[in-house]
């Protein structure tokens, strides 16, 4: 029997990313119920997913209806973390998109929080194939042990940005704006990948008023085991780019997420072409399993804290003038 699913927030993620993902798992998921911070938007939702569905004028009345089993939650970033424990409160499991919450310290009140329905935090980039591989490759080996990495990113956000757009996201009470709502993804990716980062030194600038925030950075990282990289983003570029190089002391690894390719360079030179998904069809399949009773691994508050207080160090050193370690900012109160 599938899950019932409420949807809350009815904006860009929930109409362009989550529904078409959704669309393919209906052995799993069935959307009954939606709510959205205009009644207007939630009507539309409901007639995208078509068939009968509930829309609800408060989120407490789509939490505590009977025709729903589970949450979808894709609202405002620094919304994230009362309306989770609200889910938790009302004993139904949720999963949120990323980030978990606007800083670190919003987030770190989610670790303990009482009852036992899950709580799993969005992060689709774990389950991009394209990175899942380079994973693979690197613990099998294939080129050494990693020494250095690079990861360059160009994002061409313009003023008519449909993110852009978003009018929290125009004034954002999340650190960094962008920064960190679209730095998560990669640090999730990079996380996966090489490990854990152990400390940060940034460079931050804000050269565009209309992105919020700072729109470009440079965080030189050290992680453990004596890898050392770089990873400079800048959103409002007039191209698109998204690499990731990494050095080891047999090899070359270079992944490009857009390309969904691999390429090797190590004896000899190899090419692997991953499957382009977004990542959200297996998170949902994940979240269906740990509903199920699966271990949370992938999309565990812990791992979402992990990813944010990364780019939150970068941030604070950029801020600050001073390297940062990561787990200083992972303080439980």
């Amino acid at each position: 029997m599938s899950i019932r699913l409420g949807v809350v927030g009815a904006g860009i993620a929930s109409r362009e990313l989550h529904l078409p993902a959704l669309m393919e798992l209906k052995d799993l998921f069935t959307i009954t119920a939606v709510n959205s911070r205009t009644r207007k938007k939630a009507e539309e939702f409901a007639d995208l997913v078509g068939g009968k569905i509930k829309v609800f004028d408060s989120y407490e009345e789509i939490l505590y209806s009977d025709d729903v089993d589970a949450i979808v939650l894709a609202v405002p970033i620094a919304l994230n973390p009362e309306m989770i424990v609200a889910a938790r409160t009302a004993e139904k499991p949720v999963i949120c998109e990323k980030p978990i919450a606007a800083s670190v310290k919003e987030g770190l009140s989610l670790l303990n929080l009482p009852g036992n329905s899950p709580v799993y935090i969005a992060e689709n980039y774990r389950h991009i194939e394209v990175y899942t591989k380079a994973s693979e490759f690197v613990r099998e080996g294939r080129i050494g042990k990693p020494i250095i990495f690079s990861w360059l990113k160009w994002v061409d956000f313009g003023l008519d940005n449909k993110y852009v757009q978003t009018k929290w996201r125009q004034a954002p009470k999340h650190v960094g704006g962008f920064i960190s709502d679209g730095g998560v993804h990669d640090i999730a990716a990079l996380r996966k990948i090489l490990g854990n980062v152990r400390e940060v030194s940034g460079f931050s600038e804000k050269n565009l008023d209309y992105l919020g925030a700072e729109n470009s950075v440079v965080f030189n990282m050290a992680l453990g085991d004596g890898v050392i990289g770089n990873y400079s983003v800048v959103y409002g570029a007039p191209a698109s780019l998204n690499r990731l190089e990494i050095v080891g002391t047999e090899g070359l690894l270079r992944v490009d997420k857009d390309e969904a390719t691999i390429e090797i360079e190590a004896h000899g030179r190899e090419k692997f072409y991953a499957n382009n998904s977004d990542g959200f069809v297996e998170e949902f399949t994940d979240f269906y399993r740990v509903i199920k009773g699966q271990k949370n691994s992938l999309g565990s508050i812990r791992e979402a804290i992990l990813d944010l207080a990364t780019v939150e160090a970068g941030l604070i050193s950029a801020n600050e003038k001073r390297v940062v370690i990561v787990d200083s900012l992972i303080v439980e109160s």
